[in-house]
C-alpha cells in the first residue's frame, strides 16, 4: 500500500475520535435533559457554546497549523479536546455542559483544517476527492458509531463513563499519531519514488510565508467558501445535534431505539462522501477541469436537499429516516467536494488558513441555526426546521458561482494591467 494512503486512513481514524467526543452528548441528550432538568432552549445553548468556541479557533487555528505544521498542531489539539471531553463527567448542569462544550469546540477547531492541509501535502489532486471523503467520513463513522456505543456504555455504566471512554480514545490515538505522521519531505519510511510522485503534483511554493485574517477575508474565493459554508454547514449541525432528540420526540424513539436505528442516517454519508469524492476524481482523470469537476458534484447534491420536505410530513418514522439518510448522504458528497475545491482553490503554503477562515461562515451559520432550531422546535415544532433546510445548498451553489467568476474577473483585470 502507498504510505500516502496510510496517512489518509490515519486522518480518518482522527475525524472519528473528533466526532465521537462530538456526539457523546447529542446521543446523551434526551436522557440528560431529563435527568439535570434543563430545556430544549437551554440544550441549544449548551450547542452554541461548542459553536461560538468553535468560531473562535478557526480565528487563529490555520495559522497556528501553517506555522507550526500539522504534526504539532495535531498532537496539542487533540490533547485539549480529549481532556475537555472528560471532563464532561464531571457536568451537574447546563451550565457546566456549557463550559465543557465550548473547551471542546476549541481543540476541535483544528480537526478540519489540519487534515485538508494534511491531505494537500500527501495527495496529488487526480486522487484528492476520494481521500478528501475518506477524512471527512470519518466524522460520520464516528457518528455511526456514538449512538451505539455512548448508549451502551451509559445503560450499562452510567452516562459519565461514556465520557470518560470517548474522551480516552483520544490519547489512545496520540500514540500513533507522533509514531507515524511526518511531512512528506522527510519521512524516513516513504519511498523515493512515491515522494517524487507526491511532490511533482505540487505548484511552485508561494512566496509569502504567512497572511493575515484579514488578507484571507478580502479574498473572492475565501468568502464566497465562508458564505456557502454559513448556509449549508447549518445541516450537519442540526442533524448532528438534533437527530437523537428528533427521533425521540417526534418519532416515539426510546434511547435503546435510537442506539439501534440512530446511525443508519449517517450510514448512508459513508456513501455519499467517498461516491462524490470518486465521481468527481473519475471526471478529472476524464479530462474535466478539477474545479468543474467538483462544482457538478455540488449542484447534484444539492438538487436532492428538497427531500427533507417529504422526509418531515412522512407518516411513517422509518421512511422519514430514508430520506434523512438521503439528505446525509447528499451532505457528505457536498462536504468533500467543497473542501477538495477549496484545497485546489489556494496555495499549499496557506490553506489552513484559507480553510479556517472560510469555516468562520459555517461556525456563525450553526450558531444562528442552532439558536433558531431551538426557539422554532419548541414553539413550532420541526417542519420550519426541514422546510428551511431543503433550499440552503441551491443558495449556497450560487453563491459559489457568483464569488468563483468575480474573482475570474479580477484576476483577468490584474492579468491585462500587467500586460
Amino acid at each position: 500500500m502507498p504510505y500516502r494512503w496510510r496517512i489518509v486512513a490515519l486522518l480518518f481514524f482522527l475525524s472519528v475520535i473528533n466526532y465521537l467526543d462530538r456526539q457523546a452528548l447529542s446521543v446523551l441528550a434526551p436522557s440528560l435533559r431529563q435527568e439535570l432538568d434543563f430545556t430544549a432552549v437551554h440544550y441549544s445553548y449548551v450547542v452554541v457554546s461548542f459553536l461560538v468556541a468553535y468560531t473562535i479557533g478557526y480565528l487563529f487555528c490555520g495559522n497556528v497549523i501553517d506555522r507550526l505544521g500539522v504534526r504539532v498542531a495535531v498532537t496539542v489539539a487533540l490533547a485539549a479536546w480529549s481532556v475537555a471531553g472528560m471532563l464532561h463527567a464531571l457536568a451537574f448542569s447546563w451550565v457546566a455542559f456549557a463550559v465543557c462544550r465550548f473547551l471542546l469546540g476549541l481543540g476541535e477547531s483544528f480537526n478540519s483544517p489540519s487534515g485538508i492541509k494534511a491531505i494537500t501535502e500527501w495527495v496529488p489532486k487526480r486522487e484528492r476527492g476520494l481521500c478528501m471523503a475518506v477524512f471527512s467520513n470519518g466524522n460520520i463513522v464516528g457518528a455511526i458509531l456514538a449512538p451505539p456505543l455512548v448508549s451502551f456504555i451509559a445503560l450499562r455504566f452510567g452516562w459519565q463513563w461514556a465520557f470518560l471512554v470517548t474522551g480516552g480514545l483520544g490519547f489512545v490515538y496520540l500514540a500513533f499519531w507522533l509514531t507515524m505522521y511526518r511531512s512528506p519531505e522527510i519521512h524516513p519510511e516513504l519511498s523515493a519514488a512515491e515522494r517524487d510522485y507526491i511532490l511533482s503534483d505540487r505548484p511552485p511554493a508561494h512566496a509569502k510565508a504567512r497572511i493575515s485574517i484579514f488578507t484571507a477575508l478580502t479574498h473572492p474565493l475565501c468568502l464566497g467558501f465562508m458564505f456557502a459554508r454559513l448556509f449549508t454547514d447549518s445541516l450537519s449541525y442540526f442533524f448532528s445535534f438534533w437527530l437523537p432528540e428528533y427521533l425521540q420526540s417526534a418519532r416515539g424513539f426510546s434511547l435503546a431505539m435510537i442506539g439501534i436505528f440512530g446511525w443508519i442516517p449517517f450510514l448512508a454519508s459513508d456513501v455519499g462522501g467517498p461516491g462524490g469524492g470518486a465521481l468527481s476524481d473519475w471526471l478529472v482523470r476524464r479530462g474535466w477541469n478539477p474545479i468543474a469537476a467538483r462544482k457538478r458534484m455540488l449542484f447534484t447534491a444539492a438538487c436532492l436537499m428538497p427531500a427533507s420536505l417529504i422526509a418531515v410530513h412522512a407518516d411513517s418514522a422509518y421512511v422519514a429516516l430514508g430520506l434523512i439518510a438521503v439528505l446525509l448522504a447528499a451532505q457528505s458528497c457536498w462536504n468533500t467536494n467543497l473542501l477538495t475545491l477549496m484545497s485546489e482553490c489556494f496555495p499549499r503554503e496557506h490553506v489552513a488558513t484559507y480553510v479556517s477562515v472560510a469555516g468562520i461562515g459555517g461556525s456563525i451559520g450553526g450558531i444562528i441555526s442552532t439558536l433558531l432550531a431551538g426557539q422554532i422546535i419548541g414553539t413550532f415544532g420541526y417542519v420550519p426546521v426541514f422546510t428551511t433546510l431543503g433550499f440552503l445548498h441551491i443558495t449556497a451553489f450560487s453563491i459559489i458561482l457568483f464569488f468563483m467568476r468575480r474573482h475570474a474577473r479580477q484576476q483577468a483585470a490584474v492579468s491585462g494591467a500587467t500586460v
